[in-house]
């Protein structure tokens, strides 16, 4: 059943409510439903790729030169650095990338003239006046794939083979143990940096993550995370398996009568009008009669992430053998 069936049957089972209001209700249904534990269809995997340092010029530079003016957001390219830059068409793109001068703060790009190639800066360059400065474009602050966005469940580097860390370090200890962020390797850290601000960004209101230390080659993550879930948007949108349309039907079904309920007037008569309090209880329990075996099949599904393998240790992981292979048929 899709979400605009979804809105009809709910306009003709609670009368008296708007469409707009039909929507909200459903969607706020299937959020409490998505708060009640974790669901499978909330376990997500993705990745990020660090592009290293672009447009490089030599060591630790990219090509060319640079001219910021304090209090200024624009960076003026020389001749080289412009022709490089309007000449990349590649991902990341531009206005996901950080750029330094030559080792002062980071700032983020959030657009490049397609004529003169200079670039605007989320805040103005609060550093030094310089002319013809050696300068530095990479990728240090990475979004989260939604923005619905929970937590990680795992993180992994799958070049040198080990995990990443997403728990131990925050910004304030990157302050104290880096504060010019010059130290330049293989990340070990992912650091929550803040939410996603930048101006037409296409991960606007998502979570970044600072790479630590900061990773000017290109290397590829891999990480599973929790997400909330995704919500009705369009006529033909429908619910996650295994849930089920019903069940939120009548989740949304419980939340629209207690609207009506509230609705009543101080001044009406005992008897008149429907009991919408009453509905709302046969609607809460017709929906928990419901919402059980989805609990119950989804627990298997999430047990696939979640559940640990655990070998028998005592008997060597054999239980019907001997460690020399003879079938093993117990005492007599």
């Amino acid at each position: 059943m899709a979400f605009n069936e979804m809105i009809q049957q709910l306009l003709l089972e609670i009368p008296g409510i708007a469409s707009s209001q039909a929507k909200i209700y459903l969607n706020e249904a299937l959020g409490l439903i998505y708060d009640t534990q974790n669901w499978s269809w909330q376990l997500q995997t993705a990745g990020w790729l660090t592009p290293g340092l672009l447009f490089p010029g030599g060591p630790g530079t990219s090509v060319g030169t640079v001219s910021v003016t304090a209090f200024s957001d624009q960076v003026i390219p020389s001749l080289a650095a412009k022709t490089a830059w309007l000449a990349y068409t590649g991902m990341p793109l531009f206005t996901q990338l950080q750029f330094r001068s030559p080792y002062y703060s980071l700032y983020n790009i959030i657009a490049i003239n397609p004529t003169t190639g200079s670039l605007t800066l989320d805040r103005p360059w609060m550093e030094p006046t310089m002319a013809a400065s050696t300068y530095m474009i990479y990728q240090a602050y990475f979004p989260v794939p939604v923005p619905d966005f929970k937590r990680f469940l795992t993180a992994r580097d799958t070049t040198n083979n080990w995990p990443m860390d997403y728990w131990t370090k925050s910004q304030m200890d990157l302050a104290v143990e880096d504060p010019e962020r010059t130290i330049f390797n293989d990340p070990n850290y992912f650091v929550p940096q803040q939410q996603d601000q930048r101006p037409n960004s296409a991960t606007f209101g998502n979570m970044l993550y600072e790479l630590w230390p900061h990773p000017l080659s290109q290397l590829p993550y891999t990480f599973m995370y929790l997400r909330r879930g995704p919500l009705l948007t369009t006529p033909t949108s429908t619910v996650p398996y295994p849930l089920t349309e019903e069940v939120v039907k009548w989740r949304a079904k419980e939340v629209a009568a207690l609207y009506k309920e509230a609705q009543k007037g101080e001044d009406m008569q005992r008897g008149q009008g429907a009991d919408w309090k009453f509905v709302a209880e046969s609607a809460h329990e017709e929906y928990k009669s419901l919402l059980k075996p989805v609990k119950d099949r989804d627990d298997d599904l999430v047990n696939l992430y979640m559940a640990k393998y655990r070998p028998d240790l005592f008997n060597q992981g054999e239980p019907f053998a001997t460690v020399t292979g003879q079938l093993n048929v117990g005492r007599f």
